[in-house]
This record gives structure tokens, C-alpha cells and sequence, in this order.
């Protein structure tokens, strides 16, 4: 049955048009790249803090009464802080703890999303989708020299707000960091402020210097692309709203094809908090829920889940007409 909640589930038939069209974009966040060995927000936060308190700059106590804060309040103390004391929280080795060559698991992961797309989105600020690594193979080959025995493909990467254009979302190879990227600390999109200015409404200004560059870029996307979020849950249900919501998409029609999909695991007794997300992501955002369930493996499931996907519905470059077509709608705009 068409609901049921499968390990594999089946590929949406719009979803299999949109791959074959070139016009799929994968929309990536933290729970793909936690399977990665990144922190979670909550880990990532504390951790910016107990960098602060080995730095000598904060102290445990101080971190217990603030523990119970969201993850961005504790990241903008942080941030605060470390200004206030001269200090730099070195974010890297916070969301890479270990080399990325040496984690088979997230290779494994990434790579099947390379398989399955060609142009990404994400919010994550680490560097799992600015190189393509293979996949360690099982050799008597000592850590140390992984880097130099196995081939790495770059990949453009693209984190200033000014460089983030439409155009963009038809070039190969390519990865649009929204939130910005370990490679520029100073532009990280962290905090309450840094949200509220990131996504400021005056997107359409006819003023160059009001536009909102991200905004725009949102509103091509979801009119132009099919995306697949890959990665999101009920934590970062308002980081998603804020970029759903806020390029402006209308609530969905009753009987019309969602354009839109969000990949998600489910264990079987969840199937209240199911339906009830599947009508909200239809609803409120045009978006079809493609569950999967994670019974056997947790979240390890989604590893299975992508490699089946990369295999069912590999990534095709955009047809021709298509493109003309979007360049049309970029004159046009």
C-alpha cells in the first residue's frame, strides 16, 4: 500500500521525472552530515562554548546555567564572547573532530548524494559536500596516508551571500552553502540577528542595494527546481520554515502535485507524528513526505536508503529547453 512504511521506500513518480529532467536538487542538512560525524546543534553549541572554557574564557558553571538554552542562543553567547575576549572559536575542528577520508561511513553517504545530484543546497556549514572522497577501500594502508593514496574531486563552492545567484542551480559540480561556511567563520549565519538580516522580506526591492540575494535565489529555486530535503527533522523544523516560508511559497492546492519532497525516518509506532507531518508538509509547504523506516538501523537507514536512490534515479544534466527556459524566467524577473 502506498502508505506503508517501508526500510526502501518507493521513489514519488514526480521525483523520478524531476531526476530525469536534470532539474532535482538535493537540499542538504544537519542529519546527513551528523551521519557523518558533525556534531548535532545541541553538540555543536555546548562544544563552541567548552572551547571557550578550555580557551580560559568562560567556565563550567557558567556553561550549567545556560544549558538549557536553543542551541542558536548558546552560539551567539559564544560568538559574543569570543569577540569580547579577543578570542577565535576555531569552528572546523569542531564540525570535522577527525579527517573526513577516515570516516567510511560518511564517504559512503556523500558519495551516494554525488551520485544522486549534480547542484546542491545546503544549510550545513562543514565541508562534506565542497570535495568528492571515495570511499576508503580495505587496504593495509595507514591512516596518515589516505590523503595522498586516494583521489579527490573538487567541487565549486559557493558561501557569500553576494556570490549566490539563480544561474547557479544549473551548473554541475557546484554546492551553494545558504548559511554560509567553515571557510569564512565571520559570515556563518549563527545567530538570532544574523537569521532575521539573512532573511530580510524586501527581497523584490527595485533598489539593487536592498534586494535580498537570498531571498531571490529561494523563489527561482522552488519555482524552477524540484528540491529533495535530505537531512531535516523535527529539530530544524524552523530552519526549514524559514526557508520555505520565507521565499514565499503558497500553501499547497487540494489534488495538485506537490513540486517538492522531504526525506525522513520514521519508527513504526510513529505513525500519528507521520500523518500529521505528511499533512503539514503538504499543506503549509508544497511538499510530499517520502518516509522510510528506521526500525532495524536508526538513522543509519537513510545510508541504504540514498544508495538506492543514487542507483534508481542518478543524477541527469539539465535538457536543453529547460534551461532556455530558465534563463528566460531570470530575464524576465
Amino acid at each position: 500500500m502506498a502508505d506503508q512504511l517501508l526500510p526502501i521506500p518507493q521513489v514519488p513518480d514526480g521525483l523520478r521525472e524531476a531526476a530525469q529532467r536534470g532539474i532535482l536538487i538535493p537540499f542538504i542538512g544537519a542529519g546527513v552530515s551528523r551521519l557523518a560525524g558533525c556534531p548535532s546543534w545541541v553538540e555543536f553549541a555546548d562544544a563552541a562554548l567548552k572551547w571557550l572554557i578550555e580557551d580560559g574564557k568562560f567556565t563550567y558553571s557558567q556553561l550549567d546555567q545556560i544549558r538549557h538554552l536553543p542551541p542558536r542562543v548558546k552560539l551567539s553567547l559564544a560568538r559574543t564572547l569570543a569577540a569580547q575576549k579577543g578570542t577565535t572559536i576555531n569552528f572546523r575542528t569542531l564540525l570535522h573532530p577527525k579527517a573526513r577520508q577516515e570516516h567510511k561511513k560518511g564517504c559512503q553517504l556523500y558519495n551516494s548524494l554525488f551520485a544522486l545530484g549534480k547542484t546542491f543546497v545546503t544549510t550545513n556549514y562543514d565541508e562534506w559536500l565542497d570535495e568528492r572522497i571515495p570511499e576508503p577501500t580495505p587496504a593495509a594502508i595507514p591512516s596518515t596516508q589516505l590523503a595522498d593514496t586516494q583521489p579527490v574531486s573538487s567541487i565549486r563552492v559557493i558561501h557569500k551571500v553576494e556570490e549566490i545567484i539563480p544561474a547557479l542551480l544549473s551548473e554541475s559540480n557546484t554546492v551553494i552553502h545558504l548559511h554560509g561556511s567553515i571557510l569564512d567563520q565571520a559570515g556563518m549565519v549563527l545567530t538570532t540577528h544574523d537569521y532575521v538580516r539573512h532573511y530580510a522580506n524586501d527581497r523584490l526591492s527595485s533598489d539593487p542595494q536592498r534586494e535580498n540575494r537570498i531571498l531571490t535565489f529561494l523563489d527561482f529555486l522552488f519555482k524552477n527546481k524540484t528540491v529533495l530535503f535530505i537531512g531535516y527533522g523535527l529539530d530544524e523544523l524552523e530552519i526549514l520554515e524559514y526557508v520555505i516560508l520565507k521565499a514565499g511559497r503558497p500553501p499547497g492546492t487540494p489534488g495538485r502535485q506537490p513540486r517538492h519532497y522531504i526525506l525522513q525516518g520514521f519508527f513504526s509506532h510513529e505513525e500519528a507524528l507521520l500523518g500529521s507531518l505528511r499533512s503539514y508538509y503538504l499543506s503549509e509547504c508544497d511538499i510530499q513526505l517520502i518516509p522510510f523506516r528506521r526500525d532495524d538501523k536508526d538513522w543509519d537507514q537513510l545510508l541504504d536508503v540514498l544508495e538506492d536512490f543514487a542507483r534508481r534515479i542518478p543524477a541527469s544534466a539539465p535538457l536543453v529547453l529547460q534551461t532556455a527556459q530558465e534563463m528566460e524566467d531570470l530575464l524576465n524577473g
